[in-house]
């Protein structure tokens, strides 16, 4: 196996390996087999790092949540909440594309109550950053609640691009569909 290799290094390639395999294989490649071999170390060492399967399957959909929401915070960060929400529902949709086992995971987590663990501070950070739109009398709903339709209309475009399949009508282009969502959500949000 491994020689002298950081502790630090083995558990990233853990989850480098869990990652990558329930992108391309869902959680049915991603076994604690798969992902040991694909790491070079034995089940104990999973188990170490990370409790179980479950956890390391966990700490892969946290740390895939992250990265698609870190487009959220660089666009906020550089032009405002609706900069930052464009970006995000952006980054969303081209992860669902990219990356559809691993968005519907993320999905399936959500639904069965346990979603990735920055969810609630991502929504509690967007219903702050709204705080001015809604001092200023933008918001048609109060901020918290603007953060959670957001999440919700968000989720239901992430659902229809992974499931998408068969469900496109004749003359229907899915970029459209999304880009027009995304302007309805926002206009049923924000005054004009």
């Amino acid at each position: 196996m491994r020689m002298e290799i950081s502790q630090v290094d083995v558990k990233r390639d853990l989850l480098r390996a869990a990652r990558q395999l329930l992108s391309s294989e869902g959680r049915e490649g991603a076994t604690m087999r798969a992902i040991c071999a694909a790491a070079g170390v034995t089940p104990p060492t999973l188990y170490h790092y990370y409790g179980d399967l479950e956890g390391l399957h966990k700490s892969a959909i946290d740390e895939t949540y992250l990265e698609v929401a870190k487009a959220y915070h660089g666009g906020a960060e550089e032009k405002g909440p609706l900069k930052g929400i464009r970006d995000g529902w952006a980054t969303f949709l081209e992860f669902a594309h990219s990356e559809p086992n691993m968005c519907r995971i993320v999905i399936q987590q959500i639904m069965a109550g346990n979603p990735p663990s920055m969810v609630s501070e991502t929504l509690r950070g967007l219903a702050e950053d709204l705080n001015e739109f809604h001092r200023r009398g933008l918001l048609k709903f109060n901020p918290e609640d603007t953060a959670q339709l957001l999440w919700m209309s968000a989720l239901g475009a992430l659902t229809y691009a992974v499931s998408k399949d068969g469900l496109v009508l004749e003359g229907s282009e899915e970029p459209v569909l999304q880009k027009a969502l995304l302007e309805i959500t926002l206009g049923a949000l924000f005054e004009s």
